[in-house]
């Protein structure tokens, strides 16, 4: 199936992501649990639910890049910005909190960088979804001109 863009770069970022939440559930001393601390249960069903988003991405990237065409689901294909626009809102609502909670270190640079690289991926499967829709109504058009 054609993507309108690297599948190395989109499982990087789920799983860029996929690490984040998965580090800020495990580990005590990260600065997302600090961050997570400050909201309680909301900081939690946050991370879990932006855990979730990105395995959504990373399941996207296998089952529509990696298997065969014919395993391909056409639905989450014409999603996906979907769900990178999601992982970009996620990154930056985490780096958010660390500037709430006063916990913010250098290392959050990458936050910002792995969401513009999602809202990137977003905009351009915006962009060639659009421009697929556009060519398929003009061939469309022009079938029934020929009629």
């Amino acid at each position: 199936m054609k993507t309108h863009f690297s599948a190395a770069l989109r499982f990087y970022v789920s799983a860029s992501v996929a690490v984040t939440a998965a580090i800020a559930g495990w580990d005590p001393y990260s600065q997302h649990r600090f961050a997570m601390a400050e909201d309680g249960y909301g900081g939690l069903i946050a991370m879990s639910l932006l855990g979730l988003i990105a395995l959504a991405g990373i399941v996207d990237v296998l089952i529509n890049d990696v298997l065969p065409d014919r395993y391909s689901m056409r639905c989450t294909h014409r999603h996906r910005h979907v769900v990178f626009m999601l992982l970009a809102i996620g990154q930056v609502a985490l780096v958010l909190a660390l500037v709430k909670s006063g916990d913010l270190k250098p290392s959050a640079s990458r936050y910002v960088l792995d969401a513009l690289m999602a809202a990137w991926i977003a905009v351009i499967g915006v962009l060639d979804h659009a421009r697929a829709e556009r060519e398929s109504r003009l061939e469309r058009i022009s079938q029934r001109a020929d009629l």
